[in-house]
This record gives C-alpha cells, sequence and structure tokens, in this order.
C-alpha cells in the first residue's frame, strides 16, 4: 500500500470485525425498550407514592391511592388500569363525589400487570396526615406481559410510608423479595 487508501483486504476485515460487534450488541438493544418500561412504571408508582405521602401530610388529612379509571376507583388488582390519588376525610378507600382528586397516573401498557400485596388485605394505599400508611405495610409487584422474571420489578412500602426498589442480590438476572426469595409474577 503506497499511504493513499485501504486494500481491499484490509476493508473486508473491518467490515468483519464491524459485524462480529454489531451482532453481539444487537440483543441489548432491543431488550432496552423493554427494561425501560419495566423501570418507568415502578419509577411512576414510586412517585404517586411519594405524593400522596407528602399531600396527607400537607393538607393534614388521610389521602388514598387507589387503582382507578374515570375518577373512580377499581377492584384490588387492577393498578394496571390507572390510578388515583384523593383526600379520604371518611376513610373509606373509595372516591367519594365530594373527595377532592389530587393526582391521576395512567394506566400500563397493555398487558403489563401491577399488583399490590399489603398487611391488612386492602386494595388501596392510605397515607395519614403524619405520613404514615394506615399500617399497610406491603409490595407493589410489576410484571411485563409475557412474564419475564428477569423485568419484573418489585416496590416495597414500609408502614411509615417509605419504599425502596428490591435488588438482585445474588446476581442471577432476578430481584428478590424482602425475604430474599426471586419474585415471580403469577
Amino acid at each position: 500500500m503506497d499511504g493513499r487508501g485501504f486494500s481491499l483486504v484490509e476493508l473486508l476485515v473491518a467490515l468483519a470485525v464491524a459485524s462480529i460487534l454489531l451482532a453481539f450488541a444487537t440483543p441489548s438493544f432491543q431488550a432496552l425498550p423493554r427494561v425501560q418500561r419495566s423501570t418507568a412504571a415502578l419509577n411512576q408508582m414510586i412517585g404517586a407514592i411519594s405524593f400522596a405521602r407528602s399531600a396527607a401530610v400537607l393538607h393534614r388529612a388521610p389521602v388514598t391511592l387507589c387503582p382507578a379509571t374515570a375518577g373512580q376507583c377499581l377492584g384490588k388488582d387492577q393498578w394496571h388500569r390507572g390510578a388515583l390519588i384523593f383526600r379520604d376525610p371518611n376513610q373509606n378507600g373509595l372516591r367519594d363525589s365530594e373527595e377532592t382528586v389530587l393526582s391521576a397516573l395512567p394506566g400500563l401498557t397493555e398487558g403489563d400487570r401491577l399488583y399490590w400485596r399489603s398487611f391488612r388485605n386492602r386494595g388501596y394505599l392510605r397515607f395519614m396526615p403524619a405520613g404514615y400508611t394506615h399500617w399497610q405495610n406491603g409490595h407493589f409487584l410489576y410484571c411485563p406481559a409475557d412474564g419475564d422474571a428477569t423485568l419484573a420489578r418489585m416496590l416495597i412500602v414500609n408502614a411509615q410510608g417509605r419504599t425502596r426498589v428490591a435488588r438482585d442480590t445474588d446476581g442471577d438476572g432476578v430481584v428478590e423479595n424482602a425475604r430474599g426469595r426471586p419474585i415471580t409474577c403469577p
């Protein structure tokens, strides 16, 4: 070579190396939107819980977070359809017509699910004026439409209303619950 360009062999080797690198990177890029969707769903609940807790303290009144659409609370396992945060002075866990809506959350992507399990087995989460839950420590479990355990996420809520995200402590790609067991989607 005389220094003015690449030979055909050099160009083919460079293309082969680039193709191999691209082949390894493509599966990671394909999974990225699914990982982002599960993270976004969990972050949305973290924000909603934080907002509801702060609103209870600010308004000095009970505030409820419930699964909802069209301004009305739904059944226990309907969190994927959306959620509602409202002042709940009568503490019945249902939004009555005179109760003020503070915020609403959109539903999840079709097929994704969000489950709430708690002490006292309520379908909603209530915060009292001091910022504590109404003895409702528990967890939210996000499950992707395909049930892939590596994309499932868990948000643990203690009785004081503080949250923490469950982590993968053993490095197997699946997060563990508060008892250290891998989470599974129903």
